[in-house]
């Protein structure tokens, strides 16, 4: 029991079924779009997150976590990972081909090689994903959660960086057919349809199918989408004190891949120029006038490429109440993609092929007490890859290996807990601890001069541990100081290892110090959370990629970042509600574990930006039958570079873009109408960036233009 008598596990379920009717936006909800009325009273929503693996109010969770519903993504026209970027403070969702790079707080993996993992871990229903997964479609979507910072101790490796929880919506035991219809330019089509069925008291299920198709943005018709994802979940409630939820989904993905653009020359003055693009249209790829002669164009102009993507991940979780209190939770978990593409590097095609096999096991046993909250878990993975990747055409000049990893196999197990422990009702105490143990075993075809073969080998042994402490100073204002540490597994270059130089790359290490207070004021109505951060990185994972280079040596390095995120939301009245979230960020580098790099040292991390500033409004206006309301938000990044090494043409300038929606709620709940439009003016905003190009100094994937469009949606 608690000490106001009420369980936990109730408590819980109570708060679980109050968020999911909430539209949430960014670190909390905001009042409900179907059945709020004029004129009603009432603060700031509660909303809860499972950032500790486990049901609880955000803010009394102590961590910066940015939380949002699936209804407020849709009201905002996001379908996907990287459009999220623009309300998450000082984040980078971008694309880099079939992937997207998660780069939180200036940490992230900027390739997506076989060799490279991501250092922010991707959850979808709390099962680890892939770097390739990250570009799924959201659709049904229960919530989002995106931690900054290290989660080593509940989330083990790959969570250096911080970690992304995705949840689908469950099914329910009520009669559900929704969806979303929507049309913009682009000839964009897109709906999503739903069906949930009550089969009886104890059994439900739940079918989802999303398809999008969208003409390229690209002046070839490169970056396209055809895209089709079909999901089916199954929920089975035998009595209050089991639960087994098991879902799968396919996801292929059949339009074009986005081509590169040149980057860092001005086509007017025949001279270097950091933010200048070829074309007054950054996104026309194509070449005109002198940069069409033919020896700039050894593979001739570029175009419209293909790609496949099929994706298959399954999993379940099955929850037991083996007494008050105590629950046994198992989570098994499947991934499988077959992916290859070809796109432009500028003027020169590129391949690349990525296929994965991984399976996921995670089993935990979760303890509230009156004065004890704790929780210890048992996970284990096998992954194989396989990884491909060729510039140039194989039969005709300047072509080369870039990527060769012909067999990847990572396998490892780990033992995980952490416990709070309630000294009085105001001051609580955190312990927790993982011990990892990894092994890695590669070969393949080395990138470098004559393509020799080379193998890996390598275990690793790591335990990372996490103390913290919070206090309520009152009950509207908790503060809280935390200590943890967290590691990833080496990792190898593509080459063979002699005598002289091993190919074995260290595993990156991570010790942080994270304090800040979360705080509600004026009735529920103000809200402000602040935290502080300093990361240690010890052997952080440095690659600078050369397009015009067959083989890009990975690094280990020592790096440093502080910084503090400021979270406000005022909700002044029923109808109107501001947030604004601002973050300033020193990520650098401070020294390199080989020799001849000195150079480089106390430059900032790649796609680091020092200060991000997020501001979105929005208000009600109260109709006969329903309310309208329009919603505005804008994102400032100031400026960043895309490698370690600072390489001109890879540096994007500070940049504001801005996001509008207005959307009609009917009154019944049963449907609503709108219209959205993003990067209203137009800005171009460098993704995955990198040297070399004809003429150079970089070729850049873009963010998306500007887009728009209408959406419907219906609940009956």
């Amino acid at each position: 029991m608690t000490r106001n008598g009420m369980t936990r596990r109730a408590l819980a379920a109570s708060m679980t079924a109050l968020a999911a009717a909430l539209p949430a936006h960014a670190q909390t909800s905001t009042p409900n779009a179907d059945t709020r009325t004029a004129g009603e009273v009432t603060g700031i929503e509660d909303i809860v997150v499972t950032a500790q693996k486990r049901s609880e109010n955000l803010q009394r969770t102590p961590a910066a976590v940015t939380a949002f519903t699936g209804s407020s993504l849709v009201q905002s026209g996001t379908t996907d990972l990287r459009a999220v970027q623009n309300i998450v403070p000082a984040a980078r969702f971008q694309q880099e081909g079939a992937t997207t790079q998660v780069i939180l707080r200036g940490v992230g993996s900027n390739l997506d090689f076989g060799n490279v993992e991501p250092t922010v871990a991707f959850n979808v229903n709390g099962i680890f994903t892939p770097r390739e997964g990250t570009s799924q479609p959201f659709f049904d979507l229960d919530r989002i959660e995106v931690l900054p910072g290290p989660q080593g101790t509940l989330y083990g490796r790959n969570a250096l960086g911080g970690t992304i929880n995705v949840s689908f919506k469950r099914p329910t035991h009520e009669a559900e057919t929704s969806g979303v219809i929507e049309g913009g330019n682009y000839d964009l089509m897109h709906a999503t349809l739903v069906q949930n069925l009550p089969l009886s008291d104890a059994l439900a299920v739940r079918a989802a199918v999303d398809y999008t198709k969208r003409d390229g943005y690209m002046e070839t018709g490169a970056y396209s989408k055809d895209d089709i994802a079909v999901r089916l979940g199954l929920l089975y409630e035998p009595s209050t004190d089991v639960s087994f939820y098991l879902w799968g989904q396919y996801t292929n993905r059949d339009g074009s891949p986005s081509n590169l653009v040149n980057k860092g020359f001005d086509p007017n003055t025949g001279q270097f120029s950091e933010n200048a693009f070829l074309r007054k249209d950054p996104w026309d790829e194509l070449r005109v006038g002198a940069f069409a002669d033919p020896a700039l164009l050894p593979f001739g102009q570029p175009i419209k490429e293909k790609q496949k993507y099929h994706l298959w991940n399954f999993g379940g979780q099955l929850d037991v109440q083996l007494a008050d209190g105590l629950t046994l939770t198992y989570i098994p978990g499947y991934f499988r993609l077959d992916s290859h593409s070809r796109y432009w590097l500028g003027v020169i095609p590129d391949f690349k092929e990525d296929n994965y096999r991984l399976l996921t096991q995670e089993l935990r046993l979760a303890g509230d007490g009156e004065r004890l909250d704790w929780l210890v878990g048992l996970y284990g993975y096998t992954q194989r890859t396989y990884g491909f990747s060729y510039v140039g055409k194989e039969a005709g000049p300047f072509g080369f290996i870039a990527s060769g990893v012909l067999h990847h196999r990572v396998k490892g197990i780990a033992l995980f807990g952490q416990a709070t422990y309630h000294l009085t009702d105001a001051w609580r105490i955190t312990a927790g601890g993982r011990g990892s143990l990894d092994k890695r075993k590669a070969n393949g075809i080395s990138p470098d001069v004559g393509n020799p073969l080379f193998t890996f080998e390598k275990s690793y042994k790591r335990f990372d541990f996490k103390i913290g402490t919070e206090y309520d100073l009152t009950p509207k204002v908790m503060t809280y100081l935390t200590y943890q540490t967290a590691y990833q597994p080496g990792t190898f270059n593509e080459v063979p290892s002699t005598p002289a130089k091993s190919n074995r790359i260290s595993p990156p290490k991570l010790s942080s110090i994270t304090g800040g207070f979360k705080s509600r004021f004026l009735d529920n109505r103000l809200q402000i959370n602040v935290e502080a951060f300093y990361y240690s990185y010890r052997d952080l994972l440095l690659q600078a990629y050369d397009a015009s280079k067959p083989y890009n040596e990975i690094f280990n390095a020592k790096a440093e970042t502080y910084g503090v995120q400021i979270d406000a939301v005022l909700q002044p009245t029923p109808d109107d509600r501001l947030n604004a979230s601002v973050g300033y960020l020193h990520a650098r580098t401070k020294k390199y574990a080989v020799a001849g790099l000195e150079r480089f040292e106390n430059l900032s991390l790649p796609y680091a930006a020092d200060w991000t500033i997020n501001l979105a409004y929005q208000h009600d206006f109260h109709l006969a039958s329903g309310y309208i309301r329009p919603m505005v938000d804008a994102r400032y990044e100031s400026s960043y570079f895309a490698d370690f090494v600072h390489t001109p043409g890879t540096r994007q300038r500070p940049t504001w873009r801005e996001n509008a929606s207005i959307t009609y709620f009917a009154d019944s709940g049963r449907w609503s109408a709108g219209a959205w439009i993003k990067n209203i003016t137009n800005k171009a905003v460098i993704a995955a960036t990198a040297a070399a190009g004809i003429p150079g100094p970089a070729t850049a994937y873009l963010e998306e233009p500007r887009t728009y469009g209408a959406r419907v949606t219906f609940n009956f």
